[in-house]
């Protein structure tokens, strides 16, 4: 059996895990976009076939110019189609999926569709009339090209609570939270001494809470890891400028998620996940932070008013605090430090819920779906 993997990006990491578990009996293509502005991953698995397609796509939000844009991405994915013939597309994203459902208009062929983020204006109506026009042009794409959908894959239970209960039946839902795998993180290793390090691992984005976090460890006097690159180039550059000259401040760069990540994780105390909770969006995702700072016993820092931080609270792994002000994340980190007793029940909680989660259940409902002949 043909899977292909159509994505406007080059496999993340999670694409990689959905990817890792489709290889393993069927033959895999991968069709992607590589943006010039969002140039963040590079391709892991050697043994399968990476068409790159290199194609500019702007923002989502920057609805009228993405579909200009992805009018080239849609003609050449088409054609890469037509030769690999698959018998699965799984994919991510409305224009992905446009162009997944005109290809199985014509062909046999089931879609799995991937929501990895909720739009904003899908959880909360626009305020200006524009905005609410397009986003029920929007939706109503979504309707008709759902009709198409065989399965639908999401990374939070509120997505569909929220939002995809209309359009697909709960049956054809699997949920894969964003565990991690455990072999990246077997030679993990916990950070022993030094000076305490906050570190904020993957593609950085929410430019004012990274700010926050550079300005609060100013004042408590601690270091910063920054491990990935920029949601977009324009974010890299604009928080490795504000940390010019900033000593206790340190950038990795790019990194390969699975060769790489147990040491970042080794070189840190707690984990950084503060985004901007006034994002819908934020407030209902459940990102692969929280459950890497759980396997790797580190205090995870998040937002107030989030789903998360009501993961958090309960499970005691971590502390919540507003994502506006500096002086809570002061007041937070000032916890963790000098108080050990403190820091140790976070940990030890992280340790007790390792056991609890694990990706072999979630793992096994995809590969039902994926290996069916």
């Amino acid at each position: 059996m043909t899977i292909v993997f159509l994505l406007t990006h080059i496999p993340d990491p999670r694409i990689n895990k959905r990817i890792e578990i489709a290889k393993r009996s069927n033959k895999v293509i991968v069709i992607c976009v590589r943006r010039a502005s969002q140039d963040i991953w590079e391709p892991y698995y050697q043994d399968i076939i990476h068409e790159i397609i290199h194609v500019d796509l702007p923002s989502a939000r920057q609805i009228f110019k993405r579909i200009l844009a992805s009018s080239k991405y849609g003609n050449v994915a088409n054609r890469l189609l037509k030769k690999y013939r698959p018998d699965i597309i799984y994919t991510e994203g409305l224009d992905s999926l446009s162009i997944a459902v005109r290809y199985t208009r014509r062909a046999l062929c089931k879609i799995i569709y991937e929501v990895a983020d909720l739009r904003e204006s899908f959880i909360e109506t626009p305020c200006s009339i524009t905005a609410r026009i397009l986003t029920r042009f929007i939706k109503n794409k979504e309707i008709n090209l759902f009709r198409y959908v065989d399965k639908l894959v999401i990374t939070s239970e509120k997505f569909y609570d929220i939002h995809y209960n209309r359009l697909i039946s709960k049956d054809n839902v699997i949920l894969m939270p964003n565990i991690p795998d455990e072999e990246p993180l077997k030679n993990y290793f916990k950070k022993k001494n030094g000076m305490f390090t906050v570190g904020f691992i993957g593609g950085i984005r929410y430019l004012k809470q990274m700010k926050m976090l550079v300005d609060a460890a100013e004042i408590v006097g601690c270091n910063v890891l920054f491990a990935g690159a920029g949601g977009t180039n324009y974010d890299y550059e604009q928080i490795t400028d504000y940390c010019k000259d900033k000593r206790y401040v340190t950038f990795t760069g790019r990194y390969i998620y699975n060769t790489d990540i147990a040491k970042l994780y080794g070189m840190v105390d707690c984990v950084y996940a503060v985004y901007d909770a006034d994002n819908p969006n934020v407030r209902i995702a459940l990102p692969n932070k929280l459950y890497e700072a759980v396997y790797c016993n580190l205090p995870i820092i998040v937002a107030k008013n989030t789903y998360l931080s009501q993961v958090v609270e309960n499970w005691g792994v971590g502390i919540s605090v507003n994502h506006n002000d500096t002086n809570d994340l002061v007041y937070g980190l000032k916890k963790m430090i000098n108080d050990p007793e403190f820091y140790a029940s976070l940990s030890i909680a992280c340790q007790s819920k390792k056991y609890e989660i694990s990706n072999e259940r979630y793992n096994a409902d995809l590969k039902n779906v994926l290996y069916a002949k």
